[in-house]
């Protein structure tokens, strides 16, 4: 890349991520730190204990690729650079090929590594690795050799190092085959890919992805493997989910009012309103409740929110919605005290304009907030009443009278 970048007009910078997981990494980070140094070509180094940022469920070889894409499109973005792009070879794609045969993977896993996705360039797929390695010898470059590539407890060493010897002395022509395999598994995913993006609406944010509930269900049973599969890839991951989670989703999507099931790794399947998402899982929110003195404010580590209270006079905005603040008549005066604490059951309110009291959570459901969110929102209490909900409603007995003393309550980012 140093080398072909000044016929092409183009910028190379590096990134190296020591991952920690052997004694020897360090090494290798001081070997980048120094082949970089020589070509003038600038270097970000980070080390990343893997250990600790794993998930429930997750093998360090899953955990080490999702940290070290992390950075690497960490330093893509600071850099500002078009693309992020990775050495991956000819021999790499067959004994992924190899592996994924192994696990029983379909189409997708047979397409093996793609040469492109979103900002990630890998345009040495065709290239062996023994060409890689005299290419580096010629231009006067030492390979540095990472040990844990010989750890044979570890699938893809195991291919590496034993079945492809074996395999290619009994057919010399065995990774032509598989990288044509690849390819035609490619080309046949992405006409499904197409289809389906189209199909579904699919769509991401922040990292997750998410696709129309009723046009997943109505696909073909043998298609919706491919679609789920989609949504995986879109959201980053980087495997298909297992059998048992599709199952167990299969079966919601026709017989469930709500969707809510793990798809392993840490992720999950939500519904939400019209769509089916794929979201990272999240641990339950822990109880809040803190007691409070008017006039005044807390903080609320716990939903990163700052909650205050004051006095106020009767305001044409409060008598519109609002998310971050609202107008009360509350039986209070200076020096009372109200508790803001999360949702807890049982929980009860009149809404605005109601002539009964509802469950909290059928308000919630009712005006769509996210369910990730609900027990996240800080709710006031006057007493044992509930009397705002932000972004929700306010409490019917509450609402703005000017003949009462009006309190002022919002919430602001920490």
């Amino acid at each position: 890349m140093h080398q072909v970048a000044p016929r092409m007009d183009l910028e190379v910078a590096a990134a190296h991520l020591d991952h920690g997981l052997d004694e020897d990494s360090a090494r290798r980070a001081g070997a980048a730190s120094r082949l970089c140094e020589s070509l003038r070509v600038p270097l970000w180094v980070e080390r990343r204990e893997v250990e600790a940022h794993r998930t429930a469920g997750e093998s360090m070889e899953a955990a080490s690729r999702r940290v070290r894409y992390g950075f690497l499109e960490e330093v893509r973005s600071r850099r500002g650079a078009a693309f992020t792009v990775t050495a991956h070879h000819a021999d790499d794609q067959i004994e992924t090929v190899l592996l994924r045969l192994a696990f029983g993977s379909g189409l997708t896993g047979l397409a093996g590594i793609m040469a492109r996705r979103d900002r990630i360039l890998r345009p040495f797929l065709r290239v062996t690795r023994k060409q890689l390695h005299d290419a580096a010898l010629r231009s006067g470059l030492s390979p540095v050799i990472d040990p844990t590539n010989f750890d044979l407890t570890v699938p893809r060493n195991r291919i590496r190092h034993l079945l492809i010897p074996q395999l290619a002395a009994a057919d010399p022509h065995l990774g032509d085959a598989l990288q044509n395999l690849s390819r035609a598994a490619g080309r046949l995913q992405d006409k499904m890919d197409r289809f389906l993006i189209r199909r579904l609406d699919l769509k991401t944010a922040q990292g997750e992805s998410s696709v129309n509930r009723r046009h997943l269900a109505e696909l073909p049973l043998a298609v919706l493997p491919f679609a789920l599969s989609l949504m995986h890839r879109a959201a980053g991951l980087p495997y298909p989910p297992p059998k048992k989670a599709r199952e167990d989703l299969f079966r919601q999507l026709r017989f469930a009012m709500t969707i809510g099931c793990d798809c392993g790794g840490g992720w999950r399947w939500e519904s939400e309103e019209d769509r089916v998402w794929l979201r990272r899982s999240r641990p339950q929110q822990a109880p809040f409740a803190y007691t409070l003195k008017v006039p005044g404010e807390c903080f609320i580590p716990e939903a990163g929110l700052r909650f205050r209270i004051e006095p106020g006079i009767a305001a044409r905005w409060m008598f519109a919605s609002s998310p971050r603040r609202t107008g009360l008549s509350l039986p209070i005066v200076a020096g009372d005290e109200v508790t803001i604490r999360n949702r807890r059951p049982g929980d009860r309110l009149r809404p605005l304009g109601c002539a009964h009291t509802r469950r909290l959570k059928e308000v919630l459901i009712d005006r769509r907030v996210p369910r990730r969110e609900r027990d996240r929102l800080p709710l006031l209490f006057v007493g044992p009443r509930l009397a705002w909900v932000p972004g929700v409603t306010v409490n019917e007995d509450f609402k703005v009278r000017e003949s009462e003393p009006v309190w002022v309550a919002q919430i602001e980012p920490l």
